[in-house]
């Protein structure tokens, strides 16, 4: 053990040990150990913006040249935290982080910082995940332990860790306090929620709430305004749920998988099952069936829903996927390529069809009318926030014309999550009989 010998005015001399550094003092407790299992996984989370920028000449100058003139310079403003969910950079954070940002850009404890894309969100449930753009996120990134759903304890101490007015990676902790909490957000009551007394202020939002063992158990979400003591976190189950869903191929790229993985808790120990099989993709062809227990996927054992997330989302159109169940079943496919029909679905949240002269007719439009009709919106569509309706027509999309589904693949075929695309809509309205036609023309950010 290393020790400093440090002279006083009064001629002692005190000895000062770095015992922290070789780790055999009692000051690494349970929690220093856990923050320092976390932390490499936590960002801060920010946004740029353009502010004026105090000059003492400035009223020397606007008096001559005008405030045309006036100096800006782009300024760091601090939005909340969130959480590196897989070492290749995709971080989980509440989605009223991020909802109003412009450009987002989140920084990691050892000072790195990158700009990053939204690329899914959930507004009911308030989660949103990000993906980091630059290199950053082609390295191997720390991504955070995850806690067993429904493995809370009364009284365990918890810690959270996040970005307090700005204060980066700051750590406070406390205990448990309950399970199971309704809170109500707007028009959406959550009735799993988690309360713990350790301090969480604005800023914390979107930031980790961990066990002792280091393990996600909850996403910071609210504070009680009214009351010391008393905060909210989203549980562990519900983010697993939403992350199983938000981490395939699809989401990343053209590729078609169809497998929802799901985290089943039984005397303690997990398992992943199939949840879901989506009809018509590669997994729909082959003999696996909802429910049945996943042991590994491409050769790495899994037991949770996140460990098979995290290889499935990685994977793109003609690579290979091998699975084997508990019953020793195995199942092999290749991953495919979406089509114009669940492309569109997936990126737009709408069912198109082609005008026929039939439907084109009874739509009473113009027969020289080019387009594509809308069947139907999706609730979550970015077309639903606009009141698009049944048969509207789009007529444009990446400013090229939309004659065919095979139109529309190509002007998507190369977007992902978090790109925009330009859509001319024609909204189609008859009023006592008659068709009354109205052009937009809409910039969608893409699902």
């Amino acid at each position: 053990m290393q020790k400093l010998q440090i002279p006083c005015i009064c001629g002692l001399v005190i000895t000062s040990s770095l015992a922290a550094a070789a780790g055999d003092t009692a000051r690494i407790t349970p929690v220093v150990k856990a923050v320092q299992q976390v932390m490499p996984s936590v960002v801060n989370i920010s946004t740029e913006q353009m502010v004026q920028v105090s000059d003492p000449f400035a009223l020397f100058f606007n008096d001559f040249f005008g405030r045309h003139l006036a100096r800006y310079e782009k300024e760091s403003i601090p939005l909340g935290s969130g959480v590196v969910v897989c070492c290749g950079g995709l971080v989980v954070t509440n989605y009223h982080v991020v909802s109003r940002a412009s450009q987002t850009l989140i920084r990691f404890l050892d000072g790195r910082q990158s700009a990053a894309r939204l690329i899914a969100y959930d507004a009911a449930n308030d989660l949103a995940l990000l993906k980091v753009e630059s290199d950053l996120g082609k390295t191997e990134l720390h991504g955070v332990e995850f806690g067993l759903p429904g493995d809370l304890m009364l009284g365990e101490t918890v810690v959270a860790v996040g970005n307090p007015f700005g204060l980066g990676h700051t750590v406070t902790d406390g205990v448990l306090s309950a399970k199971n909490r309704s809170l109500t957000e707007g028009r959406v009551t959550f009735n799993d929620i988690i309360q713990t007394d350790a301090a969480i202020n604005p800023g914390n939002s979107g930031g980790p709430l961990i066990n002792l063992d280091g393990e996600l158990i909850g996403l910071n979400i609210a504070i009680r305004r009214d009351a010391e003591g008393i905060g909210f976190a989203i549980p562990m189950s519900r983010i697993e749920a939403i992350l199983a869903r938000w981490l395939v191929p699809s989401r990343f790229s053209l590729a078609a998988c169809g497998l929802i993985p799901e985290t089943v808790v039984e005397e303690g120990k997990p398992h992943v099952i199939v949840a879901e099989i989506e009809p018509g993709s590669p997994i729909a062809a082959t003999p696996l069936e909802v429910g049945v227990t996943l042991v590994t996927v491409n050769g790495k054992a899994v037991s949770r829903a996140v460990d098979v997330s995290r290889i499935l989302w990685r994977l793109r159109p003609g690579d290979n996927l091998k699975i084997q169940t508990a019953t020793g079943g195995k199942v092999e496919t290749r991953i495919g390529t979406m089509s114009p029909d669940r492309l569109v679905r997936r990126r737009l949240g709408l069912q198109l069809q082609e005008l026929t002269p039939a439907l084109t007719q009874a739509l009473g439009l113009s027969e020289d009318l080019q387009g594509l009709a809308i069947s139907e919106v999706l609730p979550e569509s970015e077309f639903a926030a606009v009141k698009a309706r049944r048969g509207d027509i789009i007529v444009s999309i990446g400013g090229k014309s939309a004659r065919n589904m095979d139109d529309v693949f190509e002007a998507l075929r190369g977007l992902i999550p978090g790109d925009s695309v330009g859509v001319v809509l024609i909204a189609v309205e008859s009023i006592r009989g008659r068709t009354f036609l109205r052009r937009f023309p809409l910039t969608v950010p893409l699902n």
